[in-house]
């Protein structure tokens, strides 16, 4: 089963979701068939996600049973439960007042484990046992099912939980990555006395999270480089980051969580993100893991830009030296560039995890103690420390934004739309679609703008015209028209995009501007594509 993505093709963004995969397993007996859907694997981090049936739109659970009542009598109180020993007592999942006879009925598990399961180091194949009853149901006619499921150590992180023979694409290698948020862990009593100690021995008291100031979230972004380099931390390499679809060896990886990459004094560039993402959010600061072939940067947002800068420049294996704090920023923003690039070409290789969305949508982090041990070696390396970062290092001209932000929107009158300045447009993004001619996107990804030149006078021929390419990619498009004006739906196995636009005459054909945005954010950016849309003209 794969989580929802935006389809880029009509509106020329992709927003990579996370999603998860399952296998099936199925027996009858007695007067219900029951089919079970299942996990395969649960990571102890991201327990906190499987037992939220709100979180991220309930695809993260246990199991789904479907019943179906193949008797010639109606059923009442159908109860599902169920039990994993050593971790859940019976639950109910549900119950159905009433059955009928062909009627079918599915229900959803998620399990609510205790928070000791975030100390597990060790994986573990773990039974799931399913009993299902009904008023006036003999001992015999009693339902029981059981299925097997791994539970991976906490420190496991799976890409993806789709099987590899059934792998199509980028986006079932990268449908887990949301769950990165949950390895994110800013409230960590070592996390946040690590914040603490950045922001007074490098930044001298200040705090880039209470100003909301571009240059001073900059500025403690490269103090956390600065503390790394300074305690000597090593890059351990850029294993296990996903860099083709056919090496399944590297769609899991062990991260070691941010206090254990502080108090080794070692990560991989996950590791690394994974740290920096929790320190920025400790101090209020947006931060976003960027996922490139073969690694991953952090970075944040702040303002409607985004920043980035090379935790790996500190050195270690197969690197021939130390980069200082500008340089390593200067790799950052270079590489930003570069992904936002590859993004617009709809390269599904190049995604981000905006931790704070993944947060409010349910990815949240598991509970970690606070240890003295631990404290104890914080100080160490912060005796190590030299020196804070200067301000210089930040100041006009030390850099440049991925995108330059002016409250004034810019005019375009090649595209017939006010598209706001701090926006990204490409012209020409898909060659296989040559009636594409442009299109832009937001700094949060979330809402996006397309423009469809069509060689046609006939309005219903140019929007099949579009349909037919769409096709091709495995999309349809559903769409009405109120006058001049155009509306509809993009439905793919990625997901489903709400779009609005306009139709507009030129002398060589018809133009057709649309502004849409994924289905689940729609009404959260109205205003902005009402603004949009009330500007093509």
């Amino acid at each position: 089963m794969k989580k929802k993505i935006v389809p880029i093709l009509f509106v020329g963004v992709g927003i990579l979701l996370i999603a998860s995969s399952f296998l099936k397993a199925g027996s009858s007996k007695g007067e219900l068939t029951l089919d079970i859907v299942k996990t395969e694997t649960l990571m102890p981090a991201a327990h906190n996600v499987y037992s939220n049936e709100e979180a991220l739109d309930g695809k993260y659970y246990l199991f789904k049973a479907k019943l179906t009542n193949q008797t010639n009598a109606t059923l009442e109180d159908v109860v599902i439960r169920y039990r994993i020993p050593g971790y859940i007592d019976w639950t109910e999942v549900g119950v159905i007042g009433e059955m009928f006879s062909g009627q079918t009925a599915s229900v959803r598990a998620y399990p609510k484990f205790n928070e000791e399961i975030a100390k597990k180091m060790t994986e573990s194949v773990e039974k799931a046992e399913i009993e299902i009853t009904w008023d006036g149901a003999e001992e015999d006619d009693i339902i029981e099912e059981e299925f097997s499921f791994r539970i991976a150590d906490r420190n496991e992180f799976k890409f993806t939980n789709v099987p590899s023979a059934e792998i199509l694409g980028w986006a079932d290698v990268h449908n887990n990555t949301e769950l990165l948020a949950c390895f994110v862990t800013p409230n960590d009593p070592i996390v946040k006395y690590y914040t603490q100690n950045i922001q007074e021995k490098m930044l001298k008291g200040e705090s880039a999270g209470v100003t909301k100031d571009p240059k001073e979230a900059v500025r403690f972004l490269t103090g956390i480089y600065e503390a790394t380099r300074q305690s000597h931390m090593v890059y351990s390499g850029t294993k296990m980051i996903p860099e083709n679809l056919t090496d399944i060896s590297k769609f899991s990886q062990s991260n070691r969580l941010p206090r254990e990459v502080i108090t080794g004094n070692t990560g991989l560039c996950l590791e690394l993100s994974l740290l920096y993402a929790s320190v920025l959010s400790s101090a209020g600061i947006d931060p976003i893991i960027f996922l490139v072939p073969g690694h991953a940067y952090p970075g944040f947002k702040m303002n409607g830009q985004y920043y980035a800068i090379e935790a790996t420049g500190i050195g270690g294996e197969g690197l021939g030296g130390i980069q200082s704090v500008e340089k390593a920023f200067e790799t950052g923003m270079k590489s930003l560039n570069e992904f936002f690039s590859k993004q617009q070409q709809g390269d599904l290789r190049y995604t981000m995890v905006d931790v704070h969305i993944a947060n409010q949508q349910g990815a949240t982090p598991m509970v970690l103690k606070d240890d003295a041990f631990l404290r104890k070696k914080v100080d160490e390396m912060v005796a190590a420390w030299g020196g804070g970062v200067p301000k210089s290092s930040t100041q006009k001209g030390a850099y440049t934004p991925s995108r330059e932000i002016s409250s004034t929107p810019r005019r375009s009158n090649s595209l017939s739309v006010t598209i706001p300045s701090s926006w990204q447009t490409v012209r020409r993004p898909l060659a296989n679609i040559p009636i594409l001619t442009a299109s832009a996107i937001a700094p949060d990804q979330t809402t996006s703008i397309s423009v469809f030149d069509v060689p046609t006078n006939d309005v219903n021929e140019a929007m099949n015209l579009i349909r037919n390419y769409l096709y091709n990619y495995g999309q349809e498009i559903v769409y009405q028209f109120n006058g001049n004006q155009v509306s509809g739906q993009t439905y793919s196995s990625m997901g489903t995009l709400n779009w609005v636009g306009k139709t507009l005459r030129r002398s060589n054909g018809i133009r057709i501007v649309t502004v849409g945005s994924p289905d689940y954010l729609y009404a959260q950016n109205s205003n902005m594509i009402n603004q949009l849309f009330n500007s093509i003209k």
